[in-house]
């Protein structure tokens, strides 16, 4: 099996990094968190600066959230992040009305899947419930786009919670896509109203989730991501992370 890596959504904690973006980070690292995933908020540190206060707490970034137009300019400061981060995955999501705009989000990815690699990175689609609607042969929006696309540049950043949510296996889809597959979100739903909550406190399987990751083959990370808090959100993802952590034992 493989040894997985736990890391966190740092849109999950936004308001606890406006407050104190040092002293977020570092409680994180107290519980056994690897590392965290960017999504536009450097702490307002220069690359090399937030480089180094990583390497000081013993995080990785795991992975960071770009939008397309930034992937298409070489010029985009997110590409001195990622060299300063050792970033390997960069991701986006294009939510909207599938099967609809499918077309476009496919050629969106392709486009997305050259220019990181072009770059020495790997991008990876997260994907939402929207890209589980049907298209008219039957077909999940979301296995159509990644049957499009190459497997090489376009990679699987699934996120299990939106799965269930759209009615799928989140472990159907891990196994199918274990070769393409280095970050797996990680999320709970609460059996009540369908929200979010923090794992271990809800109907996901992740249990199942993490033995399916830990068997395939790319599988690195495993993100926990909560959209919504209901008690404070630095609270919420300690011990989340802490639960992540004794599943791996």
């Amino acid at each position: 099996m493989r040894q997985l890596k736990v890391g966190i959504q740092l849109y999950t904690i936004r308001e606890a990094l406006e407050r104190d973006f040092k002293s977020a980070l570092r409680q994180l690292a107290s519980v056994g968190c690897d590392g965290v995933e960017f999504a536009w908020n450097f702490g307002g540190m220069e690359p090399e600066e937030l480089a180094s206060f990583l390497k000081e707490c013993g995080l990785h970034a795991c992975g960071m959230h770009v939008s397309p137009e930034e992937l298409q300019n070489p010029d985009a400061k997110a590409f001195a992040y990622a060299r300063a981060l050792k970033v390997r995955y960069v991701t986006f999501s294009c939510c909207g009305e599938y099967p609809a705009i499918l077309e476009d989000t496919i050629a969106a990815c392709a486009a997305a899947g050259r220019a990181a690699a072009a770059n020495d990175l790997i991008f990876t689609y997260h994907n939402h419930a929207c890209e589980l609607a049907r298209c008219p042969d039957g077909t999940a929006a979301l296995d159509a786009l990644y049957r499009a696309t190459n497997p090489a540049e376009v990679k699987a950043e699934l996120d299990v919670y939106w799965i269930a949510r759209a009615g799928c296996d989140p472990l159907e889809y891990i196994r199918r896509y274990a070769d393409r597959l280095p970050q797996l979100h990680m999320k709970d739903m609460d059996p009540a109203d369908g929200s979010f909550i923090e794992l271990g406190r809800g109907c996901v399987d992740l249990k199942s989730c993490v033995d399916a990751a830990r068997i395939s083959p790319g599988c690195e990370w495993l993100i926990y991501e909560q959209d919504v808090c209901r008690r404070p959100q630095l609270e919420c993802a300690l011990e989340s992370i802490a639960y992540l952590r004794q599943l791996l034992k």
